[in-house]
């Protein structure tokens, strides 16, 4: 949902698939592929994303690190907050737009 308010920006991409996938665990490279975005792209902004503390080591093995979300992060529950409040402004406006259609097929049309 975040990629259809703001954008197909890669900072974007990658917040919209951890918190669409919460318990996943990826390397930077998986983050990047399954984001769609290169990988040199995720390291010119994955300093912003460890400030931040949306993302957090989980394992390592030998030299890989996996990360996941970190759903305790201030500026995470901060964009869940607003995910949630955006769904249910779509669903209103989606039970409106019902609505309207019902609506108009009540009306009698005149000939």
């Amino acid at each position: 949902m975040l990629t259809e308010i703001f954008g197909e920006y890669p900072q974007v991409k990658v917040i919209d698939l951890l918190i669409t996938h919460p318990r996943i665990q990826y390397t930077k490279t998986e983050i990047a592929d399954c984001a769609e975005i290169g990988r040199a792209t995720l390291y010119k902004f994955w300093d912003v994303l460890e400030r931040y503390q949306i993302v957090k080591p989980t394992y390592q093995i030998g030299k890989t690190i996996l990360y996941t979300v970190n759903m305790d992060s201030p500026a995470l529950k901060a964009l869940k907050k607003f995910q949630l409040e955006m769904a249910e402004i779509e669903i209103e406006l989606q039970n409106r737009e019902e609505l309207k259609e019902v609506e108009a097929e009540k009306v009698p049309a005149h000939g």
